[in-house]
């Protein structure tokens, strides 16, 4: 009699723990009990699976990217560990668990370092919206594949940047544009290293990228994440039962209209689906659509999206926004949008560049295009140490 509650009473958990839907609650798993076998149950297949005579890549264990690349970059920033904190999450954000990967993986290094591997190649792009302005084709379908490591960086020099900067005060010293260089000679040997099959090599691109976006994050937000500023900003614009956590920057731009002007998060963000992230909301869309989202959500919904605890959406944006800007550079016919040294060469066969002006190639970053003529100094130094 007592086995048969306990069945009965493991079914209705079973049931509730279905009905929860796609998202993963957060309590301990416990120990699942051993399978009760019966007669009638079929024996155990013992056949051995049929080797797949084109494995793919081993997959890189980001994990531990995450752990070495996090405390690097925060030793760079004083007593502020932005990246190697665990956060605790209070709000649990539908959109901070849709990725199983990611389960109690909840530092901000652990979310970008993910997001890099997961992008290196072929990755999924939403820009056919935007032929009008970059000459780019008008079906998605129909863009050259793209990634963080899908094409080698092009090597930048004074009259390079003096064009994809598009201003000449906004070329770096010789010092700077040296480091630029150190930067993309790397990024470029240990692509090719990984394209001759070499999995450290894939690994260790997978780091310099994880430095990269690191280092941006500090320079777009981290440093000043919880500052009373950051604190009034997200009282004034937070919706109901939305508490800023903590890490997650907000900021108005006074330089910006009222549409533009909020901007969140790790590499903020506007929550305006209208605006520049509705080509991210598309990417997302293609790599979770069981956590789909539409571009017309309301603020409200932007704000806990792109505003959550452990920067999911935020994170995945950031890197896609780069892997946008060299699908930009690949695919468009306006010799502006990609660098010179591809002049007369085949979309497939051109390199990209990170350093470019926004107008020219969808570029979301201000460090990128070094719009103060110092940032760009400041996340370069950075990345090189």
């Amino acid at each position: 009699m007592k086995k048969g509650i306990v069945l009965l009473s493991l079914l209705v958990i079973s049931l509730e723990s279905y009905s929860m839907g796609i998202f993963r609650p957060r309590e301990p798993k416990p120990d699942p009990d051993p399978p009760v076998q019966t007669p009638t149950d079929p024996p155990p297949t013992t056949t051995d699976p049929t080797p797949d005579p084109n494995p793919g890549p081993v997959p890189i264990d980001f994990i531990e990217v995450a752990n070495i690349i996090g405390p690097q970059v925060d030793s760079q920033y004083g007593s502020y560990k932005a990246l190697d904190t665990l956060r605790i999450d209070s709000m649990e954000n539908q959109m901070d668990y849709c990725e199983a990967a990611l389960d109690d993986q909840d530092k901000f290094s652990q979310r970008i370092a993910f997001f890099v591997e997961m992008q290196l190649l072929d990755s999924k792009v939403d820009l056919g919206n935007l032929a009008p302005y970059y000459a780019v084709p008008r079906n998605n379908d129909d863009f050259i594949a793209t990634g963080l490591a899908q094409s080698p960086l092009c090597i930048s020099t004074r009259s390079s940047l003096t064009k994809t900067l598009k201003k000449s005060d906004r070329v770096p010293s010789s010092s700077v544009i040296a480091k630029l260089n150190d930067f993309e000679n790397e990024v470029n040997g240990l692509r090719q290293r990984m394209n001759d099959g070499e999995d450290e090599a894939r690994m260790l691109l997978t780091k310099k990228w994880t430095k990269f976006f690191s280092c941006l994050a500090y320079t777009e937000s981290l440093s000043s994440a919880d500052s009373s500023s950051s604190n009034r900003v997200a009282a004034k614009y937070a919706p109901a039962n939305y508490r800023k956590p903590a890490g997650v920057k907000f900021y108005e731009d006074p330089y910006q209209d009222e549409a533009s002007k909020l901007n969140i998060g790790m590499f903020q963000f506007t929550p305006n689906g209208g605006g520049n992230i509705g080509a991210c909301i598309g990417s997302w869309n293609e790599f979770y659509p069981q956590c789909s989202f539409s571009k017309k959500s309301s603020r409200s919904s932007l704000i806990e999206y792109f505003g959550s605890t452990l920067q999911t959406v935020n994170a995945f944006c950031g890197v896609n926004k780069v892997v946008q800007t060299f699908s930009i550079q690949t695919n468009s016919t306006k010799s502006t949008a990609y660098h010179p040294a591809n002049s007369g060469v085949a979309k497939a066969d051109r390199c990209v560049t990170p350093w470019i002006y926004s107008g020219y190639a969808y570029n979301h970053f201000g460090p990128l295009m070094n719009s103060t003529k110092k940032n760009l100094s400041s996340l370069i130094s950075c990345i090189s140490k």
